[in-house]
């Protein structure tokens, strides 16, 4: 989705959707309360270069695949805040990234370039999110914990402090990482456990 900002309303204006598969066009256009272009790719959109660009799917490996893309073509990444989201004014928000109302960002943390932040998520002092992470409403990092690139978090799950998730791990609704797990691994329960069972070759992004 391409967005143009006009910084004097805070008013965001749809004007291209970029979709490679089907799309609820009719709800999008009610949500976006206009018309815009639809394209099967990105190369198709116009003026590219002047535009700023949000992505939209929640999952992660996708973002950051699209992510890779954009940064690949030179192309801008809006950052969207809602008014509603308290962030600390010592936290580091990346381009592309997009938080929901209702949203913590602690103290120092730093939340990295095209991360999903959903409703309610609390972000603590000095935590790291890299690239792509997208988390579910109510999902927690606790002070200094790490979420490697592309990881998720499903709704009300939780990384205790100073415990790392990989790079494209999962870890499952409700659930609490109370040990760093690696890269690849799906995580389960309280205290979570899990294994290594996703192997993705996907080029990370700077």
């Amino acid at each position: 989705m391409d967005l143009n900002i006009e910084k004097s309303g805070r008013k965001l204006q749809v004007t291209d959707v970029v979709s490679p598969g089907p799309m609820r066009a009719p709800d999008l256009t009610a949500v976006c309360g206009g018309s815009f272009t639809v394209h099967a790719d990105i190369a198709s959109v116009s003026d590219k270069e002047a535009k700023q660009f949000i992505i939209c799917t929640g999952d992660p490996t996708i973002r950051h695949k699209v992510y890779a893309e954009i940064v690949r073509l030179g192309l801008t990444l809006a950052r969207i805040v809602h008014p509603m989201a308290y962030i600390a004014r010592s936290a580091m928000i990346g381009d592309g990234a997009i938080i929901y109302p209702g949203v913590f960002v602690g103290p120092y943390a730093q939340v990295g370039a095209n991360v999903l932040l959903n409703a309610q998520g609390v972000i603590g002092h000095d935590a790291r999110l890299d690239a792509s992470v997208v988390l579910s409403p109510g999902a927690r990092l606790c002070g200094h914990a790490v979420c490697g690139t592309a990881a998720f978090l499903g709704t009300g799950a939780s990384i205790l402090p100073k415990v790392s998730l990989g790079a494209y791990s999962k870890l499952s609704a409700g659930s609490v990482l109370s040990r760093s797990a690696g890269e690849g691994f799906l995580m389960h329960g309280n205290p979570a456990t899990g294994r290594q069972i996703f192997h993705v070759g996907i080029d990370k992004a700077e």
